[in-house]
């Protein structure tokens, strides 16, 4: 009797362990601080630099320099507007402001949450409470990176299924560049005003015109983005490949 009691009580004790740990490792899956600066601390990413935050990297256009914040790491998907995101969101304890360069998103198959590789970076602005959706500049699959010339505020950070046709899109749908890869001019079709800029993948800008006929035979092989400013001051960014 007394040793069927003691198994009992074995077993119970088991159960609870297991409990235990399964919670344990939930918790640990779910959030992770994955970088910390101190308010006597500050963080510098040079120009052309990169910051790899456990697969998020980011590299600014200029000289940048990160104070006080913590960074977290949660393997969920979120809510985004209308669309699905892939399981996993960075975080930020306190907004990063006036970032401008690229922010490269990595994942692995576990985390994709039924996705394509067709995908867009979201970026959540505390300020405005609202998620924001830019599109992919890199063709290659588990990356997703995408270019900002104008200042940003980042909260959070991950990405989703490309939305449907925005405002942005439906404007950039009259606009045709040709020939795309260029070895030497690409053309820009569209009946209005453009300011047209010329960027790398650090943000870098390369050159500003007015003229719908830009001259790339100077610029090395590679990516580059093109970014459309209209008379309306709505800007949609394309990718150009220099061949």
């Amino acid at each position: 009797m007394k040793k069927s009691t003691l198994q009992r009580k074995q077993k119970i004790i088991k159960k609870i362990l297991i409990l235990l740990i399964i919670v344990f490792v939930s918790n640990l899956k779910a959030q992770t601080t994955i970088l910390t600066i101190g308010s006597s601390g500050a963080l510098t990413i040079n120009s052309g630099g990169t910051l790899n935050v456990s697969g998020l990297k980011l590299k600014p256009s200029t000289d940048y320099t990160i104070n006080e914040i913590q960074v977290s790491k949660e393997l969920t998907a979120v809510s985004l507007s209308d669309t699905e995101s892939m399981g996993k969101v960075y975080t930020l304890d306190a907004d990063i402001e006036n970032f401008t360069g690229s922010i490269t998103y990595n994942y692995d198959d576990s985390e994709m949450n039924d996705l394509t590789h067709d995908a867009s970076i979201y970026i959540y602005d505390s300020s405005s409470s609202s998620w924001s959706e830019y599109s992919d500049t890199d063709s290659a699959e588990f990356t997703v990176t995408s270019v900002f010339t104008d200042p940003l505020q980042i909260n959070q950070v991950t990405v989703g299924a490309t939305n449907s046709l925005s405002l942005d899109d439906a404007m950039a749908k009259g606009i045709k560049i040709y020939p795309n890869p260029s070895s030497s001019v690409i053309k820009v079709d569209y009946s209005g005003d453009l300011q047209l800029t010329l960027f790398n993948l650090l943000g870098q800008k390369l050159l500003s015109s007015s003229s719908k006929t830009i001259n790339i035979s100077n610029l090395d092989k590679g990516t580059y983005i093109l970014s459309a400013k209209y008379s309306n001051n709505t800007i949609n960014n394309f990718k150009i490949i220099k061949r």
